[in-house]
């Protein structure tokens, strides 16, 4: 038993001291904001100050994410499967795998990393599209612009980051929950007698990789456009080699300290996986899911290879267990 909570202590660590550098981090970008600004208020929503703009957030933020991970994973993870079903009903077949069970600290760590991509991505686009709705953004002059964008752009990205995290567990949380559960879908046998290849995926892989994609692509689109191009080229801030190591630092630090939010998360969805799997498993056979092991693809000799006009009709009896 010790030896199955020992995995979590690298994740953990990692949150705990990213939560740490990330709480001194933005109360330093506070001060030097209020240097320029004496009198800013952050977030629209919220009356008071700079400093207590953003101890609110981080107050409200941390217990939100744990609660809406309780409250909303096995809802979505069911209309996710219910979803595949279907509009996938007619090519795929859904089954529950056979799967390992380990899960080490650094798949933990590696699980953090899209959701964290995402979730900068999607808080960048809102920032852009709703500019002066959710933060403010005070009136600034050419020199004044020049001299807080590079402290007000990094928390920015950071708190608008945080509240994209919302979105992003609660799309992320249910597709790590039917993954984990063996959840799968693959190709009907009739349909390889055609020119197709077989295709078994899990059915949270496949969501994760199309939501995914999105934090992946736009990710370093949008790092540029705030840290490069609008920081040198908008506000006019020097291109010197030291502003643009800082820019590089923030492209390369923020996912880290968006990650250490994720990763308690992750940590509760394996404290809660032996409870949560059976029922999204129950489900899925309620769909006409059947158990199914994974079999092993082996070579076969040159001379037994099939000629591409002489295909073997494969039996339908074989159609739910080979994958």
């Amino acid at each position: 038993m010790a030896d199955e909570y020992k995995r979590f202590i690298v994740p953990l660590a990692f949150s705990i001291t990213g939560m740490i550098v990330t709480f001194w981090i933005t109360q330093f970008l506070a001060t030097e904001i209020l240097v320029i600004q004496p009198v800013y208020d952050l977030v629209a929503a919220i009356d008071g100050s700079l400093s207590f703009d953003i101890n609110f957030l981080l107050m409200i933020l941390i217990p939100l994410f744990l609660l809406e991970f309780l409250i909303l994973t096995l809802p979505f993870a069911f209309f996710m499967l219910l979803a595949v079903k279907v509009f996938r009903v007619a090519t795929y077949n859904i089954d529950v795998m056979r799967i390992g069970h380990g899960f080490d600290w650094l798949r933990m760590v590696k699980r953090a990393v899209v959701p964290a991509l995402f979730a900068l991505s999607l808080g960048e686009l809102v920032i852009s599209l709703l500019q002066g709705i959710i933060f403010r953004i005070p009136p600034m002059t050419e020199g004044e612009a020049r001299a807080i964008v590079p402290t007000l752009h990094p928390l920015l990205t950071m708190f608008g980051s945080l509240i994209a995290l919302t979105v992003s567990i609660a799309l992320f949380a249910p597709t790590w929950l039917l993954n984990d559960s063996g959840v799968v879908t693959h190709v009907k046998s009739k349909h390889l007698e055609y020119r197709r290849c077989p295709d078994t995926e899990g059915v949270g892989r496949w969501y994760s990789n199309l939501i995914g994609g999105f934090g992946i692509l736009a990710f370093p689109i949008a790092m540029f456009n705030r840290y490069f191009y609008q920081k040198f080229f908008i506000f006019g801030v020097n291109l010197t080699i030291g502003n643009v190591m800082v820019s590089l630092g923030w492209t390369l630090g923020l996912p880290f300290m968006v990650m250490a939010f994720i990763l308690p998360i992750i940590v509760l969805n394996e404290l809660t996986i032996k409870w949560t799997r059976p029922v999204i498993q129950r489900t899925a056979k309620g769909m006409g899911a059947s158990d199914v092991q994974f079999q092993r693809v082996e070579k076969i000799p040159a001379s037994d290879h099939q000629e591409p006009s002489e295909p073997d009709a494969l039996s339908e009896s074989r159609e739910r267990i080979d994958i």
